[in-house]
């Protein structure tokens, strides 16, 4: 396997509340410190910020066409975690859910992200990004909510500083106890956390999305370093993964 996958270490899927997985030490210690001492912050720090938290996301699609500013490790770990492989593994892993994909294995289209041009042939793609939050102590930068109806997967592997000795920023999994939902996906009444995933360096947590996968992020204590994720999805173009139930709509 890719010494830059970040599934090497799997065991096993967690169903309960809803399928997810949680490794720790997901990469090799060398390759782990590499890719946290070339963290692309200063160019982080230049992108406009997403949220009233005043978070910096840098995303695939720009990152490619600003011609990869980042070290060569991470063009790497970019280019497989956005690979058909890459997808074909986290479907192998979620198999009893990816079974019942809206459209099966063998027909799905996966975009080439460095082909601008081969959207038009495809109906799944790939996506990665920088995810840099900065240092807010005491207030969620994620209330409980759930992913884009289109999103298959999601999953996030955390960076952190050796001298960022804040607690919280976990993720945390919540057992959904109503569906109802508002047009961003924030639930009305959350579910209590069940589990959650240690804000650590080299934790990654990964679920399959769906209309019940209620997730927060919890406040951070003693904050002065920023908060780092690298995200990775698979979603479809145009098919829903899934649809708000009447429950769900307000």
């Amino acid at each position: 396997m890719n010494k830059l996958c970040v599934l090497q270490n799997f065991k096993k899927v967690e169903s309960d509340p809803w399928p997810h997985i949680i490794i720790e030490n997901a990469l090799p210690q060398k390759e782990h410190d590499e890719l946290l001492a070339t963290l692309p912050g200063d160019i982080l720090d230049r992108q406009e910020p997403r949220d009233h938290h005043n978070k910096h996301t840098w995303q695939a699609r720009d990152i490619i066409a600003e011609k990869q500013p980042i070290s060569s490790i991470w063009q790497e770990f970019m280019a497989y975690h956005l690979s058909r492989d890459f997808f074909d593994k986290v479907l192998n892993v979620f198999e009893p859910w990816s079974k019942k994909l809206k459209i099966p294995a063998d027909k799905i289209k996966l975009q080439d992200r460095y082909d601008p041009t081969s959207g038009s042939r495809s109906n799944c793609y790939t996506d990665f990004s920088f995810v840099k939050h900065p240092p807010i102590n005491y207030v969620s930068n994620r209330t409980p909510h759930t992913d884009n109806e289109k999103e298959i997967y999601a999953g996030l592997l955390y960076l952190k500083y050796p001298g960022d000795k804040s607690t919280g920023g976990d993720f945390c999994i919540h057992r959904a106890k109503s569906l109802a939902m508002n047009s961003h996906r924030v639930y009305d009444s959350p579910g209590p956390i069940v589990k959650s995933c240690t804000y650590k360096s080299n934790n990654f947590v990964m679920f399959w999305n769906g209309e019940d996968t209620q997730h927060s992020v919890s406040p951070r204590q003693n904050a002065t370093h920023p908060r780092w994720s690298i995200n990775m999805i698979g979603r479809y173009m145009g098919t829903r993964n899934w649809t708000m139930s009447t429950e769900s709509i307000k």
